[in-house]
């Protein structure tokens, strides 16, 4: 799996706002935890800012229907 990029970070930003997701739903429907979502969040100048890997971003689009197989 790749990391995330900018373009990934924003695609993340924009499925949270327009599904009206909470950081707790983006985490169940990623199988991770809370906290790892807060860190894809942030932005890259924070320093707790994690990358999100592809993999997972592609299964919450595949989730919320945005993207199909």
């Amino acid at each position: 799996m790749g990391i995330m990029t900018a373009k990934s970070r924003t695609t993340l930003l924009r499925l949270i706002k327009k599904h009206g997701l909470t950081t707790q739903q983006v985490a169940d429907l990623c199988l991770v935890q809370r906290r790892t979502v807060e860190a894809w969040r942030k932005s890259p100048d924070v320093s707790s800012h994690r990358t999100m890997p592809d993999g997972y971003l592609e299964l919450l689009q595949l989730k919320l229907g945005e993207k199909s197989i």
